[in-house]
């Protein structure tokens, strides 16, 4: 099923019809990958939407939920999620023209999981979905992302001004440890053809070295570049001329994203530098206001981002499993209101940035 068609709502990168038919006509998100696309499009709106068989590639952890469904004897999957496979951005999930329409598009999913599925998830949805879907009896879900924001006109001395000394130190020291490296930008349209075994090599290192299969195919990345040109960035970093490293970012509106790296030896500082301060000095320089540097990794707040909260929806057809949930996670709120590390029950999901 081909992905869904632009609306108003819509008019993100993350949910342009060249990046959601990138990721399933390239295989990263098909049904042999536990990604079978279940797309509601009709006159209430456009819902991109999925049945999962596993539930890697969401960023929103809920293997202790598929286990206590195990040991209850309950089948976990397959599930109905509503998000953009692999890319655990905020935004508009709901893509209606009034709130009638979007809950009547959250309605339709629940009642199609209700058909043989454990539950509907909506994930990582937009601030203005989030009351909506709270009010029809979904159960809502915060977790942490990191994200720098710009103050006024900056350059990067000055966004180490807002640093207390130490973490200035430690920043300019780690700066330090790179005077060997040559780093640049580049757009995914200015590489060559010879170029990309080498960035895909890279990119898939970071799986390799966990023992995983990437989320992403070499043919995913260059129908993006195609598609998307300058806003598709790579930074890439050399090494005696040898290209041996990168990251890549893509950005929409005035937001830098930060996606994904990699390196072909576990350089010393190299990490931080491309996917975190060369990131803040792009967004300086080209005047943009936000960087967006994705969920899990507390030592983000050592390095200039503050921590904000995502948020998903969740509604389960077993209503006693539903209830002790909503509880769970009520809870899981508080602690994060309360500044505390809420538990993320140990499961990594191979993020790289």
């Amino acid at each position: 099923m081909a992905a869904t068609v632009r609306t108003p709502a819509s008019a993100t990168l993350f949910t342009d019809p060249a990046y959601l038919d990138a990721l399933e006509r390239s295989g990263c998100a098909s049904p042999e990958n536990g990604w079978t696309p279940r797309h509601l499009d009709d006159a209430d709106g456009r819902l991109v939407c999925y049945e999962k068989t596993h539930s890697w590639g969401e960023f929103v952890f809920d293997f202790e939920l598929a286990r206590l469904w195990q040991q209850m004897g309950l089948p976990y999957y397959p599930k109905l999620v509503s998000c953009v496979p692999f890319t655990p951005v905020p935004g508009a999930r709901l893509l209606a023209a009034d709130d009638e329409r979007r809950l009547a598009l959250a309605r339709r999913l629940r009642a199609q999981a209700a058909e043989g599925r454990s539950g509907a998830h909506i994930l990582f949805i937009a601030d203005d979905e989030r009351a909506l879907l709270e009010s029809d009896g979904w159960i809502l879900r915060a977790q942490p992302r990191y994200v720098w924001h710009a103050q006024g006109a900056c350059d990067f001395d000055g966004f180490l001004a807002t640093l207390n000394s130490k973490k200035r130190k430690n920043i300019r020291a780690e700066r330090r440890k790179l005077a060997d490296f040559t780093i640049e930008w580049r757009s995914g349209a200015s590489l060559a053809g010879h170029d990309w075994p080498r960035v895909y090599a890279l990119y898939a290192s970071t799986y390799a070295r966990r023992g995983q299969e990437p989320y992403l195919t070499l043919a995913c990345l260059r129908a993006w570049a195609g598609a998307f040109g300058e806003r598709l960035q790579f930074c890439l970093a050399r090494h005696d001329g040898r290209l041996a490293a990168l990251a890549f970012f893509f950005e929409d509106g005035d937001t830098l994203y930060g996606r994904h790296w990699g390196a072909e030896a576990a350089y010393d500082a190299l990490h931080f530098e491309l996917c975190y301060y060369q990131g803040i000095e792009r967004c300086c320089a080209r005047g943009l206001r936000r960087f967006d540097a994705g969920v899990q990794g507390e030592h983000k707040l050592a390095r200039g981002f503050a921590a904000e909260l995502a948020w998903s929806a969740h509604w389960f057809v077993h209503r006693g499993l539903h209830a002790a949930v909503a509880r769970a996670y009520a809870e899981e709120r508080a602690a994060l209101a309360a500044g505390l590390r809420a538990p993320s029950g140990g499961d990594g999901d191979g993020r790289a940035n």
